[in-house]
């Protein structure tokens, strides 16, 4: 029996030994490590080297996969016409392993800052500016719609269609809310827009906004809407019952790119902080009594960085985003617990 005891007191020894080797090695998975339960990363991966430029990101998780679209070209953007970029989609089943599903490309037409949302009816939609260059001048802005699905069986571009007069446009971004679609456009001028089908947009309202307000994010916030809004200086938080009227408040520093969400009904959002000369991806919290804006965690910090897409899951926050220089970019893929 005594002989017994002591194969059990060392077995126990051992496991206890075991967890706590885990433990040390392996500290985002011990709960005495986070005793402030605030954001942490618990995994960051390469997905795609650019060639030599990737960047403006995207990013849902419809039907069990993970869609990822970014601008592919030789550089941020040539005035001159002859280096214009390409929209390209990866896919994931669990977030480590990508393939190429999808390219879409128009002879002499920059194609830029893709954005992908699932509709109502459950396609996955591309949002996508066509620009093009004369002698250094762009000559046409308009932004399109393709729809897709997992087979690969996707639409043409088609221009998304405003008021008769507005022959040029820049819608940045939307959000499906209730059945219909929000955004802003800041081409030809900065204004909240929606559409029942992603194609036909309708104005809602013009916000006076100085500092020239361009990228902008929404979210439903309860019975209210929220805005972030990229100006110059710092970004402007807006709050809205019906989206005509809007009360903004000065969110006490830069922010670029940003992309909502709501979590625990708390306002977050992902976007571009600015640290010097370097431009990071981060995490915000937007304080939705005073607007300010704190940032909470930086996934990257380098001379070029950001325009994220996000997938929530729970607790656990999916982000795709860019990072790069002058020679080489990349697309990278990070998971967060919040």
């Amino acid at each position: 029996m005594d002989t017994l005891n002591m194969i059990k007191n060392k077995f126990v020894i051992l496991v206890n030994f075991l967890l706590l080797l885990i433990i040390v090695l392996n500290p985002v998975g011990s709960i005495s490590a986070r005793k402030d339960s605030s954001p942490y990363i618990i995994s960051t991966r390469k997905i795609y080297t650019g060639k030599p430029y990737a960047s403006f990101t995207s990013l849902v998780n419809h039907e069990g996969r993970f869609y990822c679209a970014f601008r592919e070209a030789k550089k941020h953007y040539d005035p001159s016409g002859e280096d214009v970029g390409v929209v390209k989609i990866l896919y994931s089943k669990d977030g480590k392993r990508w393939q190429s599903f999808l390219t879409y490309s128009v002879d002499g037409i920059d194609l830029r800052d893709p954005k992908l949302t699932v509709t109502p009816e459950g396609k996955i939609m591309l949002l996508v500016e066509e620009v093009k260059y004369e002698k250094k001048v762009a000559v046409l802005r308009k932004t399109c719609v393709s729809f897709f699905s997992s087979n690969k069986l996707h639409t043409e571009l088609l221009p998304i269609s405003f008021m008769s007069d507005m022959k040029w446009n820049w819608l940045w971004d939307i959000t499906w809310i209730e059945g219909t679609a929000y955004g802003y456009i800041y081409v030809p001028y900065f204004a909240f827009v929606k559409s029942s089908d992603g194609i036909n947009y309708e104005l809602v309202d013009k916000p006076t906004i100085d500092n020239f307000p361009t990228e902008a994010s929404v979210v439903r916030w309860g019975n209210k809407f929220v805005s972030v809004v990229r100006r110059k200086q710092n970004a402007y938080v807006g709050m809205s019952n019906d989206g005509k009227q809007w009360q903004w408040k000065d969110g006490g520093m830069q922010m670029g790119c940003p992309k909502l969400f709501i979590h625990k009904d708390k306002v977050y959002a992902v976007g571009r902080a600015y640290n010097g000369k370097a431009k990071s991806t981060s995490l915000f919290r937007i304080d939705t009594d005073s607007g300010k804006i704190t940032k909470l965690l930086e996934l990257s910090s380098d001379k070029d960085s950001a325009y994220p897409g996000i997938v929530l899951e729970g607790d656990i926050l999916y982000i795709s985003y860019y990072l790069g220089n002058l020679t080489e970019s990349s697309i990278y893929f990070s998971k967060i617990k919040l």
